[in-house]
């Protein structure tokens, strides 16, 4: 009897060291590389992030094949508009957002994958441990690839029927929003 409630007692300590989604930064900045290779399409990006109030501020290069565009890019979810300047032209386009709202960072629903060391594991300030939490849903799978035990966003992989392949890897990110004017629209678009 006792040996059967000592088994118990392992399997319910080793059930529970599976690590659950942590919480990635609602707020933050960072550079972004966004790939899509089933449409040779490359996307590098200067990122403002605020999950709180849904809304999102970009510099963006995108290269399709051999062409390269500009913009500036500010979607307010909340608000229900988008505001895009070509900086070649300098020309504004205000319009509703093309997507919901995508969270990055660790998502609602996923689980645990794997955890493992990026660097040089052992070495003094030369690694970085992450956690990939994953969710597969009827048309859509989402991996998250966060720090640990900080849970920085990494790397978020999207793929759905109606938009494919994407995947997205951040870098140089800053906890926060050091710019009270990023969700401000472009001056360009005052009289949009």
């Amino acid at each position: 009897m006792y040996g059967l409630v000592a088994l118990l007692v392992v399997i319910g300590a080793a059930v529970a060291q599976v690590p659950q989604p942590c919480h990635s930064p609602p707020q933050w900045e960072c550079r972004e590389i966004k790939v899509d290779p089933q449409q040779k399409f490359l996307e590098r990006r200067r990122l403002v992030y605020d999950a709180t109030n849904r809304r999102e501020r970009r510099l963006e290069e995108i290269e399709i094949g051999s062409d390269k565009s500009y913009y500036d890019q500010l979607i307010l979810w909340n608000e229900n508009k988008m505001y895009q300047v070509d900086l070649k032209t300098r020309k504004c386009n205000v319009t509703v957002p093309y997507r919901p709202f995508f969270q990055r960072g660790t998502f609602p629903g996923e689980k645990f994958d794997y955890e493992g060391v990026i660097g040089g594991a052992g070495l003094p300030n030369e690694h970085v441990t992450i956690q990939q939490f994953s969710m597969n849903s009827t048309g859509e799978y989402r991996a998250s690839i966060v720090s640990s035990p900080d849970c920085v966003p990494i790397t978020n992989i999207h793929i759905t029927t109606k938009y494919g392949f994407e995947q997205s890897n951040y870098y140089d990110i800053s906890v926060g929003i050091t710019d009270p004017m990023a969700f401000i629209p472009p001056k360009e678009c005052n009289s949009s």
